[in-house]
């Protein structure tokens, strides 16, 4: 391999090398470098690092002179060998190590004595110290040199500034201007020196800090720095927050990022830009204070799951960014992947918040729902741009009072209207357990979802009844629990609670807001029951006696709420349906015990629906089994005998009736017991009688009771064998 090849790899490395650094990447920078040093001659040679080709050339000058007369001159060398040590001890300069840094740069001056490079990063090293009046020289020096460094004016400039000497820095910031634009850092210096306004300071340093971030690798923390000195000015940088929030993050300090986007919001609540912003650098640095932090994420990305303004943004950037037409019927879909994908990223344990961030999210994002389907919340008091939020935002922003104003106004118009809440502009969440006016307010209501009650409202609303009645044993904030004691000792916080409106916005417009959530927690609680007794009933191995259970607590707590004929008769319809499905099923015996367990628990007004389908059920039953010619006619008889108890106007239980107890008297008789031939025969003869009262003159009636009292005249004069 020839001299000639060997430096123009050096070069090459020399070149990668410098790009790494001001990626950050000071690993990969130094390697680079230590490659373009072995191939000069002073370290073994790396040849994985050692690539061909042509080599670009640094801002430097002095590092493109051509040297076409003797490629491989004492010369050429000595250039790459000063460029790859200077760029060596920009690497320990970068990481902090100035004395190392010194070292390399005063190696490269040796190889090089009238380059400008290492005297300028000399300079460099002298102001990281703090020897101003070094760096001064060097500088100074570099500047001398028959090819100057490009920024030593503008590092010079601010070690003026440094040194307390303005008018200097300002000369010097002027001349670098006159020979070639300067970067964004020294634009921002030489305004702030000139006296510029303190918004146009303070948005060069966000231009600074723009252009310090572009093509670096992990974080900054000058980029943080620019960032951060821009809002110590004191300037006005509204509607930069994201941008600058963005900057911050990239700087390392994150913590600020999030405290400005919180302000931003609280200032500019229906901006979808902060609030974008702020959900994604909550979700992507979570830790630290796990509770509001889990919290604010989710807050914050409900708040844009049902935001139209936001999502038309996201459909108008897809159609720049692809050039192709972005259709709004692609949007509903679009939100709901994002939704399953943010529910996956949330854990469903314990995280440092009241409730698992995954519920959560749940919880908050079916309030945005509802709210979006209400209009949304105006977010200022002159009707400006609606909020489409859940309730944890409503608490961030410092709107309980507001919202709970709107909820109690909504809720008081759909009432004085004599329309349901579920139909006064709010679309359900899911479907109600039963048909009744309550539940489905109960799955629709601002108020339940903008609570405590929302999580057990949502879990209604997943069919999880017995997690939704769990989630309504305890209602009170962390202070109230520990001082009212264990779950269940008190529903709800106290009426002197400073949390209670900030957990439950929904009730913060209620006069009696502390009975109204106590009410409407035992209104879920009534919901929850019933839908536990229905699953029972609906259950491969139905339990009856918890569905029964069920049903008394619900009823207990209907007496409360002054809604106890509505929940029976909520509960009949609920049996009545599951017994026609079985019964239509062929599962007689399914449906007689579910009307039998019904009508343990329901009072007398109500019985008489339960009654005439259970006396169609049990003859049914009971004509089923007595068609089989080898069962045993003792069970047929029971169930006709409580079908016609329940319903003597039922003419084909009658009927069947006689014929079974004819055909069970006969079975008595060839057993052998006379006796209980006669009285069964007796007990048809009455029964038909019986029902002739109610069918006068029908034929088959009175065929059977003839039948029966011959039988009978047959069976009296036959001797008893057991001497009776």
């Amino acid at each position: 391999m020839t001299a000639h090849t060997d430096r123009i790899r050096a070069e090459q490395a020399c070149a990668e090398g410098e790009s790494a650094l001001t990626r950050g990447d000071r690993e990969t920078a130094e390697r680079h470098f230590r490659v373009a040093l072995a191939l000069a001659g002073e370290g073994p040679v790396d040849e994985g690092l050692a690539g061909e080709g042509e080599a670009p050339v640094d801002g430097n000058p002095e590092n493109a002179k051509p040297d076409s007369e003797n490629p491989g001159s004492d010369e050429a060398v000595a250039r790459v060998v000063a460029r790859a040590r200077t760029g060596v001890g920009r690497v320990r300069l970068a990481g902090g190590e100035v004395a190392e840094a010194v070292g390399e740069f005063e190696r490269a001056r040796e190889v090089r004595p009238g380059a400008a490079g290492p005297l300028h990063w000399l300079g460099c090293a002298a102001a990281h110290r703090g020897d101003l009046d070094a760096a001064e020289r060097c500088l100074t020096e570099a500047l001398a040199c028959p090819v100057p460094h490009p920024r030593s004016l503008v590092q010079r400039a601010y070690v003026h500034v440094r040194a307390g000497r303005p008018a200097a820095a300002r000369t010097d910031l002027r001349a670098a201007a006159r020979t070639g634009p300067l970067d964004e850092e020294a634009r921002w210096v030489l305004a702030a020196l000139s006296g510029r306004p303190a918004r146009e300071v303070g948005l060069r340093l966000l231009a600074a800090a723009v252009a310090r971030a572009e093509g670096r690798d992990g974080v900054d923390e000058r980029v943080g720095a620019l960032a951060g000195a821009a809002r110590g000015f004191g300037a006005d940088l509204s509607g930069f927050g994201p941008l600058y929030a963005v900057l911050l993050v990239l700087g390392g300090r994150r913590e600020d990022a999030v405290a400005l986007l919180r302000d931003a919001a609280r200032r500019e609540p229906a901006d979808h830009r902060v609030t974008h912003t702020l959900a994604l650098v909550l979700l992507n640095s979570l830790g630290g204070d796990g509770r509001s932090s889990w919290e604010s994420c989710v807050a914050a990305w409900a708040a844009l799951l049902y935001d139209d303004g936001f999502w038309e943004r996201v459909r108008a950037s897809a159609a720049r960014r692809y050039g192709v037409v972005v259709e709004h019927a692609l949007l509903p879909g679009v939100r709901s992947g994002l939704r399953e994908l943010l529910e996956r990223r949330m854990p469903e344990e314990d995280s440092g918040t009241r409730v698992a961030p995954g519920p959560l999210l749940r919880r908050e994002a079916d309030a945005a729902k509802l709210l979006a389907g209400a209009g949304g919340l105006p977010s200022d008091g002159r009707g400006g741009a609606p909020l489409f939020c859940g309730p944890l935002r409503v608490a961030e922003l410092g709107r309980t009072a507001e919202f709970g104003a709107f909820a109690a106004a909504r809720e008081a118009r759909a009432l004085q209207e004599g329309v349901p809440v579920a139909d006064a502009g709010t679309p359900a969440t899911a479907t109600a357990p039963t048909s009744s006016t309550y539940t489905s307010m109960t799955y629709t209501s601002l108020t339940y979802a903008f609570s405590e009650l929302g999580f057990a409202q949502l879990l209604l609303g997943q069919d999880k009844a017995a997690d939704a009645l769990a989630a309504l044993t305890e209602l009170r904030c962390p202070d109230c629990r520990t001082r009212g004691g264990g779950p269940g000792t008190a529903a709800v916080c106290e009426p002197g609670c400073a949390r209670f409106d900030e957990l439950n916005p929904g009730y913060a417009g209620l006069p009696d807001r502390h009975r109204r959530l106590a009410l409407d927690a035992r209104g879920l609680a009534l919901e929850a029951r019933l839908s536990m007794g229905r699953s029972e009933l609906g259950a491969q191995r139905p339990d009856f006696g918890a569905a029964a259970a069920c049903w008394r607590r619900a009823l207990v707590h209907s007496r409360e709420l002054e809604r106890y004929r509505e929940t029976q008769t909520a509960i009949v319809d609920m049996a009545l349906g599951a017994a026609r499905d079985a019964h239509r099923a062929g599962r007689l015996s399914l449906a007689v015990a579910t009307l039998e367990t019904t009508r343990s628990v329901i009072g007398a007004n109500e019985r008489g629906r339960l009654e005439g389908q259970l006396a169609r059920v049990l003859a049914d039953r009971g004509i089923s089994v007595a068609n089989d010619e080898t069962a045993l006619l003792d069970e047929p008889a029971a169930d006709l005998r409580r079908s016609v108890a329940f319903n003597p106007h039922l003419l084909r239980a009658q009927v069947s009736l006689g014929i079974v107890l004819r055909g069970l008297a006969a079975a008595r008789w060839s057993s052998g017991s006379l006796s209980g031939a006669r009285d069964t025969l007796r007990e048809a003869i009455d029964q038909l009688t019986a029902a002739l009262v109610h069918f006068p003159d029908d034929p088959d009636l009175e065929e059977q009771r003839e039948a029966a009292v011959a039988d009978l005249d047959h069976v009296m004069w036959q001797p008893d064998e057991s001497g009776a």
